[in-house]
């Protein structure tokens, strides 16, 4: 089994690395938003997006900070998304690695959960989420590191003063890393003080409970000292791009519902992860009598989901439940491999047998259509990606433009953007809905728009745009669409940009909005970039 399991996880990393090469260098358009934080950090020694206000943009401080690092030595703008490749590969290998010593070699059902979760880290969904130029991939990392110590040290009963004090070192970067995942090491103190103190010699009292606790709290006072850290430097704890997403408090469905197309629209990536965590969590229940510790393990899902929900918090795709599944699947991996040799049924149980082959048969089923649907995406992002320096976008630079998807056009042109997501322009602007974001963008006459179609209807509402001129069309392709964001410039400008921006014909913003009037079918860059 062994040497099987050598030979499989292998045939993985090739197939891992093609799909890398062949999805290079497609980048979210986020990505370039926390590039250009970075630049800016690395010039100022603030967080900045536009280089003069100060402002908590980004979601995440750390990898900001990791990318201001090595955007010391390297200028390209394909930096975030090698950074996330490397952490792809280092979370598979890492991963790899950590089941083949964690799970007995008999243990072979056990070891083909491993492998399922091996194989939903190099699917194409996942190539999609993991290496598009985010810090997901580093979530992951840290989610996975922050388990197995976590495993390990419910097997002791003490920690030693080595071992807490790198424990605070890692809670202090998890918190850097993502405000949110203070909750994932809030888990883990709850696990460590009830294994310990249910394991230890002394009777039960208040005094074992303290005792345990004050030796488990390791990753909760890294955290506190990282959110004091943060509040001194931003003045708030959460990000705007939080307080910009979310919506106060909501319904069970209004949760619901955006939760499951994120988890949906992860396709085997978001719905594996899901399917294989009810799963490990099933035969961990028939495996071992059902405990505090073992619900706590795998509450990490159910408990993001409600506190989403107090908060009406957007679920804007599966990198924001991720790290939680990834944890309670891995934990109940290792719980099982520990079980095993004291509970051989697990190997020679038929219904546990067959819903693992029957998942494994169901993600490989559905890998040619996955790669079908997500293939395009990642080629058109990188072909957009690739020609985007060559089209001379920073003859905008020091103008005012609106956007919604700021991070294409932001890095590109070093323009000063007002953003309708409201990500970047600060706190009072991320508690403003969307109607008042569109007015105040409006209010201060832009140079210049960057929208869809749809953005554009709205925001002509409240900005008469008369023979305003696009110049330039560039698309970002999403599942069974054409999503294609317009450069659009008002006539003084206009013949000056489009020649800039080598777009030799422009047309009347008109066409766009009643193209039924405008004949826009005729216009001459319709399908410019299709």
């Amino acid at each position: 089994m062994n040497k099987t399991y050598r030979i499989v996880v292998l045939l993985m990393a090739v197939w891992l690395v093609a799909c890398i090469v062949l999805s290079w260098a497609s980048i979210l358009d986020d990505a370039l938003i926390h590039l250009r934080y970075a630049d800016n950090l690395l010039r100022t020694h603030h967080i900045t997006y536009d280089g003069i206000h100060p402002n908590y943009g980004v979601s995440s401080l750390l990898y900001v900070s990791l990318l201001a690092l090595l955007r010391s030595v390297i200028s390209s703008p394909n930096l975030p998304r090698g950074v996330s490749s490397v952490v792809h590969l280092l979370l598979f290998f890492a991963m790899a690695i950590l089941l083949a010593r964690s799970i007995p070699r008999q243990s072979s059902r056990i070891r083909l959960l491993g492998l399922l979760l091996l194989l939903l880290l190099i699917v194409p969904s996942a190539i999609r989420w993991l290496d598009d130029g985010m810090e997901t991939g580093l979530v992951l990392c840290f989610t996975s590191l922050i388990c197995w110590l976590t495993f390990r040290e419910s097997r002791r009963t003490t920690t030693s003063a080595q071992t807490y004090a790198g424990l605070v070192v890692l809670g202090f970067f998890t918190v850097m890393l993502r405000t949110e995942l203070a909750m994932l090491c809030a888990i883990a103190f709850a696990i460590l003080t009830l294994k310990r103190s249910a394991s230890s010699s002394q009777p039960k009292s208040l005094r074992t409970w303290c005792h345990a606790a004050l030796n488990s709290s390791h990753l909760l006072v890294g955290n506190v000292i990282a959110m004091a850290l943060v509040v001194l430097n931003m003045h708030v704890l959460l990000p705007d791009t939080a307080v910009a997403k979310s919506h106060g408090i909501t319904t069970v469905y209004g949760t619901l519902e955006p939760a499951a197309h994120a988890i949906v629209g992860g396709f085997s990536f978001g719905i594996g992860m899901l399917l294989l965590w009810l799963l490990t969590f099933f035969f961990l229940l028939r495996a071992r009598r059902i405990s505090l510790p073992i619900l706590i393990a795998n509450a990490s899902f159910p408990l993001t989901l409600f506190l989403a929900g107090l908060r009406g918090q957007e679920m804007q795709g599966i990198r924001y439940l991720a790290w939680t599944l990834l944890f309670s699947i891995l934990w109940n991996i290792l719980e099982l491999g520990a079980a095993a040799p004291d509970t051989p049924r697990i190997e020679h149980d038929a219904p546990s047998r067959i819903l693992t082959y029957a998942l494994l048969v169901l993600i490989l089923i559905a890998q040619p259509l996955e790669i079908s649907l997500v293939y395009p995406i990642l080629h058109d992002r990188a072909k957009l990606i690739a020609m985007l320096p060559g089209r001379h976008l920073d003859v905008l630079q020091g103008k005012l433009g609106v956007a919604s998807d700021v991070g294409v056009i932001g890095y590109f042109s070093k323009a000063n953007i007002c953003d309708l997501s409201g990500l970047i322009d600060g706190r009072k602007f991320a508690r403003l809905t969307s109607s008042q974001r569109n007015a105040a963008c409006a209010a201060q006459k832009p140079d210049f728009l960057y929208l869809d179609i749809s953005e554009l209807g709205s925001f002509s509402t409240y900005m008469p745009l008369g023979k305003w001129q696009v110049c330039g069309e560039y698309e970002m392709t999403g599942f069974r669409y054409k999503d294609i964001h317009y450069l659009i410039v008002p006539p003084s400008t206009a013949e000056q940009i489009c020649r800039e921006t080598l777009f030799p014909h422009p047309y009347p913003v008109s066409q766009l909005l009643d193209p039924a009037k405008s004949g826009a079918a005729d216009r001459p860059n319709a399908a410019l970039f299709n």
